[in-house]
């Protein structure tokens, strides 16, 4: 959190030179989303992973996202994540203070994982598809390729970013 200014700066540089203005406006968040669904790279030597500079981009729009959520709904804010271990959130930076938030069970948005896990999809559907083969759990093989082909071709939105902020909006 301490280099956000600076991230945030390097985003706004990047759409800059790609003749975009960094904005908060839905309008604005919609052609940010535009640029990052046609741009993102996949690792041609490493299929189902980012080039690993769109990691860097990946962080940077999640920032920013975050920022937006929060400038939208003040109640709202950054917080690193310290509860249950097996959170997939936990030592993560993530958006909390949902006004669904008891304090028994932590309502957060881990925005960095989704930006993630949209860019991953992203390439996928265009074909970086990462291969596994067979593991053996409990001596019966299980063919970790064919299972996650199940979960391919599904729709890809082309409006997340909108779609998330507000989602945030309901649930502040």
């Amino acid at each position: 959190m301490q280099t956000k200014p600076t991230r945030l700066e390097m985003l706004r540089r990047l759409l800059e030179a790609n003749g975009l203005e960094l904005g908060t406006s839905d309008d604005d968040v919609q052609r940010l989303n535009d640029w990052f669904y046609a741009h993102v790279e996949a690792d041609p030597e490493h299929p189902g992973r980012l080039l690993p500079e769109w990691y860097s981009v990946v962080h940077d729009v999640a920032l920013f996202l975050g920022d937006v959520m929060i400038e939208r709904h003040p109640n709202l804010r950054w917080e690193f994540f310290t509860w249950g271990k097996t959170s997939v959130a936990y030592q993560r930076h993530v958006i909390m203070g949902f006004s669904t938030e008891d304090p028994k069970f932590r309502t957060n948005i881990n925005i960095d994982r989704t930006v993630a896990t949209y860019a991953h999809r992203i390439i996928e559907h265009r074909g970086s598809i990462p291969v596994y083969g067979t593991v053996e759990v409990r001596g019966i093989p299980i063919d970790v390729d064919a299972l996650a082909a199940h979960h391919r071709g599904r729709y890809i939105e082309t409006d997340a970013f909108r779609r998330w902020l507000q989602n945030a909006a309901r649930r502040a």
